[in-house]
């Protein structure tokens, strides 16, 4: 198996461990817990490093992956501070972290054959491709409100399709904006041309788990 997809299933073990808030756990407990996850997919058991495991820990605390896990430490135990979090219930709604799985994917897509995980690429990409789009509209639609004059008065064919991409995105949300505040309503409002399908880590983590049961 490659590294990058024992490291998905160590980040699947420790969420396990500290969703809900059962308990805490010892850097001791979370090693032998993932040393035996993964030595049900590798048919052998080898310990993983201490060190292993608080790279693990940085990682799901940081948003390299989308994480930003609330894993806190007191006294030597680590525990959710929120004990309804778990990585599970993550949606993948930045294209630039959608990029980053991808490749994730990608690389392991050689070790793995089913069709499942093309399903899923598939999806990535497509929602990639979306949220781009989506996340380009509010830059348009900020440099307009914050240079409204030069808007006016430029003259470009560039500007000018730029300005009517931006009126269009304004129109289909129906709301005229005055201000930051209109501004803030018409980014976070839910709108009809938002997307109904969505990718959580939930249907990456499982799918990779039948791709090896």
């Amino acid at each position: 198996m490659p590294a990058n997809l024992n490291a998905l299933i160590r980040y699947k073990t420790i969420n396990s461990c500290l969703y809900g808030g059962r308990r805490e756990w010892s850097i001791e407990e979370l090693i032998e817990r993932c040393s035996d996850a993964l030595a049900e997919y590798r048919g052998r058991y080898e310990p993983i490093s201490e060190r292993t495991i608080r790279d693990d820990i940085r990682v799901m605390r940081s948003d390299i992956l989308g994480y930003n896990a609330p894993i806190e430490q007191q006294k030597g135990l680590y525990y959710y501070s929120d004990p309804g979090y778990s990585i599970m219930t993550i949606s993948l709604t930045d294209s630039a972290l959608i990029e980053r799985i991808i490749q994730f994917l990608s690389e392991i897509k050689p070790e793995i054959t089913h069709p499942e995980l093309e399903i899923i690429l598939d999806k990535l990409k497509e929602l990639k491709s979306r949220y781009h789009r989506e996340e380009k509209q509010r830059e348009e639609i900020q440099f307009s409100l914050k240079y409204p004059e030069l808007l006016k008065h430029e003259k470009t064919e560039e500007s000018k399709k730029q300005i009517r991409k931006t009126s269009k995105v304004k129109a289909s949300r129906q709301i005229i904006i005055r201000g930051e505040e209109d501004f803030e309503q018409m980014i976070y409002a839910p709108t009809a041309s938002r997307f109904p399908d969505f990718v959580t880590w939930a249907n990456i983590i499982i799918s990779l788990d039948k791709f090896h049961h």
